[in-house]
């Protein structure tokens, strides 16, 4: 694939990005509030609720690659992954509101069915969110314009973060509070998605095709991921931030229901924590143009760490804890934009490294291990707040909250300084990925003076 015109108009750029907004709706919402929905509504155990949680992502994580092949030998006359979106959009939102229609279940039966809901809605994310990712790469070879793109997308993302924060349960209450109130919230999220996903469709453009182009067979895209040693790099960085993440931000809610005795503060908090990671995206874009995107990733995790070690030492009594929790937001910007800035350069990475161009395996492979990750990490955090004796909707003794606070604050900084060691290896700065597309382009002109000789 010849990839050319590196520089996006504005509206291209911001209809690319604004993308994330519909996808975090559910993603977001998904990572803050469903294993507090199974366990404090829905009264499924922690360990139950964990596994539910982590048995629908991993069948994402493996469905995802699936459709990334699928996606990357679609040909259609608006392009490989755009018809995704727009066909893609409504039936998602419908799957969303499954998983939290009434049901008058109990037991076997309830399980059943919360798997069964969440696995088709991790289904149909993935058919529209894998073609998504993709498309960056197709619509432009830049580094930087990359970069420019993703940023637009991490500031989508915390802006729909915030929204999600501060107003879901807020529009649980309004809509009668339980399951009812979480079913109606989930179809005004659905149909919002739906709407920016169709905006995504008609502003994006994919370059097209060169006309003998072949698309790679599934045994040649493991070649090129075997291979990219970047992309493998950026892979163990985000599986431990990925750990980390999700032990924080899934047991705020719970810390501030049980411990700080004040449930009412579980929205604020997780908006001060997406507020903190929106205000970052203009500050970390600047800093990875001044720099590299790996210095920017380790910049960040630095300032993260000191919001974890003043968090530790800050007293739980609700707002004290919300300076902490913005810092930690704060340097964890600096590891989102990272990653999706990062992960497009990786797929020139592996074209010079194999010969072999396949954005779809790439963003399906690092979505495999993202979602892995993010479901073996809920199973994780659920089989731990069983084993130090939660219960839902009842006060929790002082030895619980204790190892409560030690998984929130300790387990979740010690992910993080994983995640920066592992990116300290990451190869690919400005110069490099610049190399790199030269080199691939005498690769391609070779082969076809080659071809027609």
């Amino acid at each position: 694939m010849s990839i050319s015109g590196p520089v996006l108009p504005f509206g291209r750029r911001l209809g690319y990005g604004v993308g994330d907004f519909g996808f975090n709706l559910f993603f977001t919402t998904a990572s803050l509030y469903l294993l507090f929905y199974y366990t404090d509504v829905l009264g499924l155990s922690p360990s139950t609720a964990g596994w539910v949680f982590a048995g629908a992502l991993v069948w994402d994580a493996v469905f995802d690659p699936v459709m990334g092949y699928v996606a990357n030998r679609t040909r259609t006359r608006w392009g490989r992954y755009r018809p995704y979106l727009i066909f893609g959009g409504l039936p998602l939102a419908a799957s969303w509101a499954l998983i939290f229609l009434p049901v008058n279940l109990e037991g076997s039966a309830l399980i059943l069915f919360a798997a069964s809901a969440h696995i088709v809605f991790r289904t149909l994310y993935a058919v529209v969110s894998m073609p998504y990712l993709a498309l960056s790469a197709t619509m432009t070879g830049d580094s930087h314009e990359r970069g420019v793109l993703a940023s637009i997308r991490m500031i989508a993302a915390t802006s729909c973060g915030l929204f999600a924060a501060f107003s879901t349960l807020k529009l649980v209450e309004l809509f009668g509070g339980g399951s009812t109130g979480f079913f109606w919230t989930a179809i005004v999220y659905g149909l919002i998605a739906s709407i920016v996903f169709t905006v995504v469709f008609a502003t994006t453009r994919e370059i097209a095709d060169a006309p003998d182009e072949v698309s790679p067979t599934a045994r040649e895209m493991i070649v090129m991921l075997r291979r990219n040693s970047a992309f493998w790099v950026v892979c163990a960085a985000m599986l431990a931030g990925a750990f980390g993440s999700t032990l924080f931000s899934k047991t705020l809610p719970y810390y501030f229901k049980y411990a700080v005795d004040r449930p009412d503060l579980i929205g604020l908090a997780l908006t001060m924590l997406t507020a903190a990671v929106a205000i970052s995206m203009p500050v970390w874009t600047a800093v990875m143009k001044r720099t590299s995107k790996r210095t920017m990733w380790l910049s960040g995790a630095a300032i993260g760490l000191a919001g974890y070690v003043l968090l530790w030492f800050s007293p739980s009594h609700g707002t004290a804890m919300f300076i902490p929790i913005a810092v930690i937001g704060f340097g964890a910007g600096a590891s989102y934009l990272g990653f999706w800035s990062m992960m497009p350069d990786t797929v020139e990475f592996g074209e010079w490294t194999s010969g072999i161009r396949s954005e779809g395996a790439v963003f399906g492979f690092v979505s495999l291990v993202q979602k892995a990750a993010l479901g073996l990490a809920a199973a994780f955090l659920g089989e731990l707040l069983s084993a130090i004796g939660y219960r839902a909707n009842v006060a929790q003794g002082a030895e619980t909250l204790e190892r409560m606070r030690l998984i929130m604050i300790l387990g979740a900084g010690g992910f993080a300084v994983i995640a920066a060691f592992a990116i300290s290896f990451y190869p690919i700065d400005r110069r490099m990925h610049a190399r790199l597309q030269s080199a691939i382009e005498t690769r391609r002109q070779r082969r076809l003076r080659l071809k027609r000789s």
